[in-house]
């Protein structure tokens, strides 16, 4: 029995024990897996209370689990972890955000419209593919892209048109700029669907190591680190480093 209103200090512990949720308890209560809580540790926008430590692995508090709860309601919604993080660093509001991810949003969704009248068009003029009228539909796109609308391209469904990866780089000697097209450097690319329901997330990654020279003083230096594009064709964060070499002359 409890002696009054009083709880044991051990009786606590215990309870916060119970409490705490384990990686599988709190991916099942939100319907999602440890790729997209690890998406959301790597880009910054959530770290847990009590990260793992030695052998032991990450136990989930409740408050963990409001967070996270928050970043997947809010990325549902179309808003990018790189939206998230500018919030959360006080860099735009949730208005600013809304808005300019609203209009993305639209701006693709009206697109896809535009595309679906064609498509109509198609099935109702019987159109084959051996006799395909092409003049006919061009003139028809050329005279409604005149009027300012918009159709989908090729890069809207393959993703043929990367982000740019040309950065204006300072060289770490002498301090001049210089345009660098980092896809000249590039070591590999990871990507896959993410679930978070935008579709494929991209992170390019790039290595000089010794190949890159300043055009003004002579002198090498390095630029490493990758750019990630999500969703396809839109840019979301980087982590690029410009460095000496050690044994540059």
């Amino acid at each position: 029995m409890l002696d009054g209103d009083k709880v044991p200090t051990c009786y606590i512990e215990i309870r916060k024990e119970v409490d705490d949720m384990r990686p599988k308890e709190i991916q099942k209560k939100l319907g999602i897996n440890a790729d997209r809580i690890k998406l959301f540790k790597r880009e910054g926008v959530f770290t847990p209370e009590n990260p793992p430590s030695g052998n032991r692995g990450t136990d989930y508090t409740e408050s963990d689990f409001k967070n996270l709860q928050f970043l997947v309601v809010l990325t549902k919604m179309g808003l990018t972890c790189s939206d998230i993080r500018k919030m959360q660093e006080g860099d735009c509001t949730l208005e600013e955000a809304v808005n300019y991810r609203k209009n993305q949003i639209e701006a693709d969704m009206e697109k896809k419209r535009n595309a679906l009248t064609l498509l109509s068009d198609l099935l109702q003029n019987q159109e084959q593919f051996e006799t395909f009228h092409t003049e006919h539909y061009w003139d028809i796109i050329t005279e409604r892209e005149s009027k300012g609308e918009e159709f989908i391209d090729v890069e809207d469904m393959y993703g043929y048109s990367s982000v740019s990866l040309i950065r204006t780089v300072k060289c770490p000697y002498c301090g001049d700029e210089s345009e660098i097209d980092l896809e000249d450097y590039e070591t590999g690319t990871s990507s896959y669907d993410n679930e978070i329901g935008m579709g494929e997330d991209m992170v390019y990654e790039f290595d000089t190591e010794d190949n890159l020279e300043c055009p003004k003083c002579g002198r090498k230096f390095r630029i490493s680190g990758w750019i990630r594009e999500y969703p396809m064709g839109a840019y979301d964060s980087e982590d690029i480093k410009v460095d000496e070499l050690a044994d540059d002359d």
